[in-house]
């Protein structure tokens, strides 16, 4: 019954990560006719089940959650930044019905961070994006209305502009780029971590490398290849330093000479690669909505108040540009919009503060998920660069997961290391008393 009990659990944490990842969803929305909004029937009614499911995952597991929660103060500082920000939001409505997500999303975080150990969440995660793939792949090549761009009913000019692209079980075919290139990663950590199903690990990254290509996304290709060569760099963190130094100076030094060859180079690989060095007109966007923020620079306008269309203030920049622009393609500017300086000083803080917990982990550890947390910081870098996904549902999660849980193992190092000293010297005294 208990084996019943957790197959259903783990189950019920698989179909959460779909969701949040938007999986299958616009392909629901398009078969059943539903408008493609936050609103739509089918996402209401998932967000529903999964807050019920995981209200009540988080009372029967609530010592674990509350050793989790307590440890961590960053987050739950930024976490409540965003909930005051209602007092000087200039859409309080949006930013009040976005608060109730970000809740939602920001228990469940806290849930999958309490109940799974590392190498479960790696397992997890290469379930969620096995099942991505494989019907990504499925709905590319058998069901093209539903798995390319430009099919469908429906069509925007987004949708005509990227035609017979593959976007698979998602509704763009840069969002299956980005979820592929974080699972590209999290299959190459499983066949590192798992040698008996090591061949599960090595078909998953291969599909991945075959969808981000079956897409088209330049920005998903030079992602995932920036991942794939910081790994080794990454598992050198385990050396001794005496190796690992000069092996940093080395690769720092060829690093640094190949930055210079390609900024001196720029135009010509942007060009290359369909770009300019305007980075297709984000860079003016950038300049806009950084002079938007000047206006309010420390508490910014409110959590997810500013992009509103020609009904916000996001109706200046989409004059100026002549271009219905969702979002700044920036999450750190986006945050900065949001919550001001100080919202994104205390998220920038909050991330180095992980990054060298994630460290830390790696050190202490000899299989693939140990690599998982400083794996997910840098692609999550990398992908609010161009874009701004620090919100989205499943990026928030995984941030939320990967800096309790590493708050949470760095803890419990610090604190064996402690007490270890004191039961040494307590058997010393017990061994000379007798």
């Amino acid at each position: 019954m208990n084996n019943i009990l957790s197959l259903a659990e783990r189950a019920f944490v698989v179909f959460s990560l779909l969701v949040f990842m938007q999986a299958f969803i616009p392909a629901m929305r398009q078969a059943l006719g539903l408008p493609i909004d936050q609103g739509d029937p089918i996402s209401t009614l998932f967000g529903l089940l999964i807050l019920i499911f995981t209200l009540f995952l988080l009372v029967i597991w609530y010592k674990r959650v509350l050793r989790v929660v307590i440890k961590e103060q960053l987050l739950w500082i930024l976490i409540a930044i965003a909930n005051f920000s209602l007092f000087w939001s200039v859409a309080p409505e949006e930013t009040h019905s976005n608060l109730i997500i970000l809740g939602r999303i920001t228990l469940f975080g806290i849930y999958f961070a309490a109940r799974y150990n590392r190498k479960e969440q790696l397992q997890l995660l290469a379930w969620t994006f096995g099942i991505a793939a494989v019907f990504s792949l499925v709905f590319a090549l058998a069901l093209p209305t539903y798995g390319l761009m430009g099919r469908g009913s429906v069509l925007t000019p987004e949708d005509m502009a990227h035609a017979g692209t593959w976007r698979g079980v998602y509704s763009h075919k840069n969002l299956l780029g980005r979820a592929m290139v974080l699972g590209g990663c999290v299959f190459l950590l499983f066949a590192n971590s798992n040698r008996k199903y090591s061949w599960v690990g090595w078909t998953g990254f291969v599909l991945s490398i075959i969808l981000i290509l079956g897409c088209t996304s330049k920005t998903a290709l030079v992602s995932l290849l920036t991942l794939l060569m910081l790994m080794p760099l990454y598992r050198a963190l385990r050396w001794n330093y005496s190796v690992a130094l000069p092996f940093f100076i080395t690769t720092v030094s060829v690093g640094g000479s190949l930055a210079i060859v390609l900024v001196s180079n720029a135009e010509s690989i942007l060009g290359a690669m369909g770009k300019d060095l305007t980075f297709t007109g984000r860079v003016p966007l950038w300049a806009a909505v950084i002079d938007k923020i000047s206006e309010h620079p420390w508490l910014g306008y409110g959590y997810d108040a500013f992009w509103l269309g020609l009904d916000g203030e996001s109706a200046q920049i989409w004059r100026m540009l002549g271009w219905a622009v969702p979002h700044a393609h920036n999450g750190f500017i986006d945050l900065c919009v949001d919550l001001g300086l100080i919202g994104l000083s205390v998220f920038v803080v909050s991330y180095f503060a992980t990054y060298i917990r994630a460290i830390a982990e790696i050190r202490k550890t000899k299989t693939g998920e140990g690599l998982l947390p400083l794996i997910y910081l840098t692609f999550f870098v990398l992908a609010n660069l161009t874009e701004s996904t620090i919100r989205q549902n499943f990026f928030w999660v995984m941030y939320v997961v990967i800096t309790l849980s590493t708050h949470n193992n760095f803890t419990q190092e610090f604190e064996q290391k402690q007490v270890q000293p004191e039961v040494k010297k307590s058997l010393t005294h017990s061994s000379q008393g007798g």
